[in-house]
């Protein structure tokens, strides 16, 4: 784990967490749904992050529970009474250490599991330090010329709202 300064940092039980979140990610779909739908709510809210920085770049965060795509959109789900913006900022600070804000909610949308709601929502870069954290060991602002390898639905959402995005 390295920040953005190149300094490694960890907190205690961070090595237990980063491993659950490893093993999580290689465990097959239905599984992970199952664990979801059983220690989560019965209607899910996730929140994405479209976070773009002075120059029009967009963050994404390499996950670690994520091996056949780590590089994605900062997002997760929102919390008992909760906003968007309020969940979106949370996930972004307590992943990372970065602080951001929202602008304005880009799109609703159902998600690709059932009983599930996304929330696309645009936000600015407020600053912080890069934290790494168990679920975030790296993050870097892409042009939207040069991104890696995303999920399928986040690179279609980006390459759709691009005109939206670039002002």
């Amino acid at each position: 784990m390295r920040s953005a300064e190149g300094g490694r940092r960890k907190s205690r039980g961070d090595g237990v967490k980063r491993a659950t979140y490893v093993l999580a990610g290689r465990l097959p779909s239905p599984i992970k749904r199952l664990f979801t739908r059983v220690a989560g709510a019965t209607f899910l809210v996730g929140v994405l992050g479209v976070v773009l920085d002075e120059q029009g770049r967009v963050l994404l965060f390499r996950h670690t529970y994520r091996p056949f795509a780590p590089w994605g959109l900062p997002s997760g789900l929102m919390k008992p009474n909760e906003s968007p913006p309020e969940a979106i900022e949370r996930e972004v600070r307590e992943e990372s250490g970065l602080l951001v804000e929202v602008v304005e909610v880009l799109q609703l949308r159902p998600g690709a599991r059932p009983q599930r709601l996304d929330v696309w929502l645009r936000c600015r870069s407020r600053g912080g330090s890069m934290r790494p954290s168990a679920e975030v060991d790296e993050a870097r602002f892409f042009e939207l010329d040069a991104l890696p390898p995303l999920i399928a639905e986040q690179e279609r959402f980006l390459r759709e709202h691009r005109s939206r995005l670039v002002t």
